[in-house]
């Protein structure tokens, strides 16, 4: 095994001791009755060998029927109460208590994915790691919880258990403690297997449930039906099995070796070592048939319980190998950081230089903190997504960016919005880095509503307050917004008005908006709040010219004070704009208003010519 896949035992006990403490910090009352109930099964388990064997023993000394009555009446009893308490902390506390732990662990990662740079979702590698510390964050924490209750539970029943047969025959005593010795082996090997296993095949299962999505989500549905996306998909299905398969079986193999051979073996021989023992010391006369009995029920119980405490003990530095998964996603520390100025009133935002590169932001730099990284010095030619761009805006000044598809423009704006940091060069705030503010407090200043925008499965005012809605303080700023973002007329058929619930996903009585009629619910968004700063990122991509024409004069009319970037390839919002900055290619080549650049004769005015059959003297001509 790799030297860095080798375990600390201060590691173990350090990772182990922290999942502990996060489940006594979240849910306090889980961990208290956890011990609680392992003392009690410990005793329940201890407790039934020791009362056959104190009864058995009775009987084959010739005691009265009154001491074997009395035998049985304390076991009944103490029998009852136990199980009275297992059932209710099983069935009642036990549930509860693992849903607030998943519900508090999983809002603590939620909070921690909030802070993670944009890039690190670039990043496969990162977020393979990310899915699996989410999806084992709270199954590795009860596991472990659960592990040290059933710990305690063995190490009661065994302490007990194995006190006995000391006084009974300590030969017995050292060949299970011997046998145990070589199961512990065999476990943590085992285990290691198991670890790696599921760290190859975690991508795998990724990609299967990515397929298994796409089946069951509406929105992927006609795709599905109209192209040959369907043999694509069933064909990456097929192989991405077979390569589990493949993995199970490698693996497989070496679980049956270490698990299989190894342990059953050993605690097979090792129990029919000690019934022989057993068989010759009552053919010795040196043990009566009712002591054999009971001495057999012991250590078939002893055995059990030690072969159950080294898996316990050995599933430790399983667990660890997880937690140290999720300790290092929460020791991540996000190369946007926060700054310490305070954000004035907006002048201008100024590009200087800037040079950015997906590939560089998606460097290992990105994944799990890593003492070794050092950046590269330079980014490798031909790979900038934006190539040295300089442009400035001022307060409530409109501009337009414009170019083709793939030539920068939605990376301009994710740079702008601080979603990114430049490669090269640097973004200034009334000629301050942006690097100095609070990156939180920064964006808030800008309101934005995105080319792939997203409409949540809840009511309407909920949608354009994203998420903060109050009915008593917020409902004239809803029907405000909606009406800045041309919506009123819609909004009049819903029955329910802004309380209409969107999308029939959890609601059979929701409604589902058209594409144009669900981008007016994005842009209201930005009419919501007060932000200096808009960007509309392709806003009309999903509407009719007419439609576009009058939300262009409704985003001229509600921000007038304001400063906004539409970014387009649609250029019939360019002739709004104070100017307009064409990029091809990652680069800025031409800048103006919509006169100079059809003047220039370059690539705008070639562009605005291919569109120009659908507008008439700056009128809409729909076709």
């Amino acid at each position: 095994m790799p030297k860095k896949n080798r375990q600390k035992f201060s590691s173990i006990l350090k990772n182990n001791l922290f999942i502990l403490g996060k489940v006594a910090k979240f849910t306090p009352d889980y961990f208290v009755w956890m011990v609680v109930e392992g003392l009690v099964w410990g005793m329940i388990n201890s407790a039934s060998a020791i009362f056959s064997f104190n009864l058995l023993n009775a009987v084959s000394n010739g005691s009265d029927f009154a001491y074997a009555l009395k035998i049985i009446a304390i076991m009944a009893t103490f029998y009852l109460l136990a199980y009275a308490f297992d059932k209710w902390y099983w069935l009642i506390h036990n549930p509860l208590m693992r849903q607030k732990l998943h519900l508090k662990m999983h809002a603590e990662l939620f909070s921690k994915a909030q802070t993670l740079d944009l890039a690190c979702f670039d990043d496969p590698e990162f977020y393979n790691d990310f899915v699996w510390a989410m999806n084992e964050s709270d199954k590795r924490a009860i596991d472990v919880m659960e592990d040290t209750g059933k710990l305690i539970n063995r190490i009661v029943a065994s302490s007990s258990l194995f006190g006995l047969l000391l006084t009974v025959d300590p030969i017995i005593a050292l060949m299970l403690f011997v046998s145990s010795g070589i199961t512990v082996i065999c476990n943590l090997i085992g285990n290691k297997v198991s670890f790696r296993h599921n760290k190859e095949s975690n991508p795998l299962w990724r990609k299967k449930n990515y397929i298994n999505r796409v089946y069951h989500l509406s929105d992927y549905s006609k795709e599905l039906r109209i192209s040959r996306a369907d043999e694509l998909l069933m064909k990456e299905y097929d192989q991405n099995n077979e390569k589990i398969i493949e993995l199970d079986v490698k693996y497989g193999k070496k679980y049956y070796l270490f698990y299989g051979l190894g342990w059953n073996a050993m605690s097979t021989l090792t129990f029919f070592a000690v019934l022989l023992y057993m068989v010759l010391q009552l053919g010795n006369g040196t043990l009566a048939v009712g002591g054999f009995a009971a001495t057999v029920n012991v250590v078939w119980s002893i055995r059990w319980m030690f072969s159950n405490l080294i898996e316990r003990i050995t599933n430790y530095p399983k667990h660890s190998l997880y937690i140290e998964k999720y300790r290092e996603f929460l020791r991540f520390t996000p190369e946007i950081k926060d700054g310490i100025k305070e954000i004035p009133p907006f002048k201008s935002l100024e590009f200087k230089n800037v040079s950015f590169s997906y590939e560089f932001a998606s460097h290992p730099k990105y994944k799990f903190h890593d003492e070794d990284y050092k950046a590269p010095t330079n980014v490798e030619k031909g790979k900038d997504a934006l190539k040295n761009i300089s442009f400035k805006l001022t307060a409530g000044e409109k501009i337009a960016i414009v170019g083709y598809n793939g030539a920068g423009k939605t990376t301009l704006i994710k740079l702008m919005m601080r979603l990114y940091d430049p490669t090269k060069g640097e973004i200034l705030y009334n000629g301050v880095n942006i690097k100095e503010y609070d990156p939180v407090c920064y964006r808030k200043m800008i309101g934005t509503v995105f080319q792939d925008y997203k409409i949540f499965a809840t009511s309407v005012a909920m949608n354009v307050m994203n998420g903060k809605y109050d009915e008593t303080t917020d409902y004239d700023t809803v029907i405000a917004a909606l009406e800045k973002a041309d919506f009123t007329e819609k909004l009049k058929t819903l029955k329910d008005g802004i309380n209409t619930h969107l999308t029939r996903e959890f609601n059979d009585e929701g409604t589902n908006l058209s594409g144009g009629e669900s981008q007016k619910i994005a842009i209201a968004r930005v009419f919501a709040n007060e932000h200096p700063i808009i960007i509309m990122d392709e806003p009309s991509s999903a509407l009719d010219p007419m439609a576009e024409y009058n939300l262009n004069q409704s985003i001229l009319k509600h921000t007038n004070d304001k400063t906004v970037v539409f970014i387009s390839h649609r250029l019939s919002t360019t002739r709004i704009a104070d100017k307009i900055y064409m990029f091809s290619d990652g680069r800025l080549i031409e800048e103006g208003s919509h006169a100079e650049l059809l003047e220039a004769d370059g690539k705008y005015a070639e562009m605005f010519r291919l569109q120009s059959e659908k507008y008439e003297d700056g009128r809409v001509v729909c076709s």
